[in-house]
């Protein structure tokens, strides 16, 4: 299978690392750098990429 891709948003910089700080602890890794887009209701986001192929994974 292919790997699984979201975008996780947060409306401040604390949210968004406690945030994937949970993600990670589910097996999502971290496929970006933190952005901020100023005109964005949650203008801090992060790319996270889940990889199916050395695990089972049922959806």
């Amino acid at each position: 299978m292919a790997q699984l891709k979201k975008i996780t948003k947060a409306r401040t910089q604390r949210e968004l690392e406690r945030l994937v700080a949970d993600d990670t602890e589910r097996g999502w890794n971290v496929a970006s750098r933190m952005n901020y887009i100023s005109h964005d209701p949650r203008p801090y986001q992060i790319l996270l990429k889940f990889n199916t192929e050395r695990e089972q994974v049922s959806l």
